[in-house]
């Protein structure tokens, strides 16, 4: 977070979804994970309900509560209740998984009071190909509903974890001349199978903002390419993905339109907890022991940048170098010549935080001991520079270790 950063907006200590009036979320272990310590499913809710925006996975595989979601906010403005469970994707399992999906909605219906099952949405992560069990499923509703706390958005955090490591949520306040504020939160959940293009990662956002379901749309797809689809753990696509913003309109101030100076502040915050969330997911990297920020300027235009960033955050030769700390900018060269990005190989400059490493495409001498330091930290920056345009992008990846093989490799069925 920067200073300009914290001039717009305020963090809230310990914030998340629910830091946000009007929501509330209340969760529960139902035994979709082995340990009865940790929770398994949640709902998060708003009762006067709210405009939702989502986007979703682009994988063909696309698991039931996706193909659900997309045609529910199609057809319905108002969403209530969010139903989320880990430890089971309901993915890749047929009519049977698209009916349990159905029956959970109706479920929430059921147990939650004043929602009807046209204002829920359901999301699911953990092992594909297995089947709900809807007992267990029931009853973690009934008591995700008894749970339903203002001061329930840290506990739904780590209820959608799988291979997490750490809940991940950020809640900010922006305060307005007239001494109105809005309140702007979020969960997500990510770890591993992370790649630029939406991933193995949830994301809930609320907001008390009033605004049209055309304007969230364009804020939410524009944040998300900036935040979610900029970021890499090991190129990895999934079948679950999705992002979802809930706009519930408790503060009063009202988006006009997109002129409107609300919309352009909105949108800014909006943009901050998205990019603060993806952040979190790749720091929370299966096994990864180091944060990597990959900035490419110069490009021909910013399309052109992030297919660039991509290429290297998404270079098993680059990540396992960043494990081994070992200063191998040819395996960079080597990712950005194979971008089919347009650029003089003669011209590249390539930074490690402050110091050039290359020069003109070509390696210089680099202070061995400073190199070495710099390494050894867990957040590293590059810095590329293709001297032919204007157009610039910023990736976030880790590195790949022994323990992400260990993860996976145990990650059984």
């Amino acid at each position: 977070m920067t200073g300009n950063d914290i001039d717009k907006f305020k963090l809230i200590s310990d914030g998340s979804i629910t830091s946000v009036p009007g929501f509330q979320a209340g969760s529960a272990h139902c035994g979709l994970k082995n340990s009865k310590e940790k929770t398994d499913i949640c709902i998060i809710y708003t009762p006067t309900g709210s405009v939702c925006s989502g986007i979703f996975t682009t994988n063909s595989f696309q698991a039931a509560p996706v193909i659900i979601n997309r045609e529910s906010l199609e057809n319905n403005n108002k969403i209530k209740a969010i139903i989320v469970n880990s430890g089971i994707a309901n993915a890749c399992t047929g009519k049977k998984g698209m009916e349990n999906a159905l029956n959970t909605m109706k479920m929430v219906e059921s147990s939650v009071p004043g929602v009807k099952k046209n204002e829920v949405l359901i999301s699911s992560t953990g092992i594909i190909g297995k089947q709900l069990p809807m007992d267990k499923i029931e009853n973690g509703i009934r008591d995700c509903t008894a749970n339903l706390s203002i001061d329930g958005g840290n506990e739904a955090a780590r209820a959608i974890m799988t291979t997490d490591l750490a809940e991940k949520k950020i809640a900010v306040s922006i305060a307005f001349e007239n001494g109105k504020k809005i309140i702007i939160g979020g969960i997500a959940k990510g770890s591993g199978m992370i790649e630029p293009n939406m991933a193995t990662m949830l994301a809930f956002i609320g907001t008390d903002a009033k605004i049209e379901k055309k304007l969230l749309d364009k804020i939410l797809k524009k944040g998300n390419e900036s935040s979610f689809n900029s970021i890499s753990v090991d190129g990895c696509q999934s079948t679950n993905d999705m992002v979802l913003i809930m706009a519930n309109g408790e503060s009063g101030i009202k988006v006009k339109d997109e002129d409107d100076k609300t919309f352009k502040i909105l949108s800014e915050g909006i943009f901050f907890v998205m990019k603060e969330l993806a952040k979190k997911i790749v720091m929370d990297g299966e096994g990864a022991t180091k944060f990597i920020e990959i900035a490419v300027r110069g490009a021909v235009n910013n399309e052109q940048a992030k297919k660039a960033a991509r290429k290297i955050a998404n270079s098993n030769l680059f990540k396992t170098a960043m494990f081994g700390q070992d200063l191998n900018w040819g395996r960079i060269n080597s990712a950005i010549g194979s971008s089919d990005c347009e650029f003089d190989p003669d011209d590249v400059d390539i930074y490690l935080g402050d110091a050039k490493i290359v020069e003109n495409g070509a390696g210089i001498e680099v202070d061995k001991a400073l190199s070495e330091k710099s390494l050894k930290k867990r957040n590293l920056n590059f810095r590329v520079d293709l001297k032919n345009g204007s157009g610039n992008w910023t990736v976030w990846t880790s590195d790949l270790s022994f323990d992400y093989i260990k993860i996976n490799a145990l990650y059984h069925n």
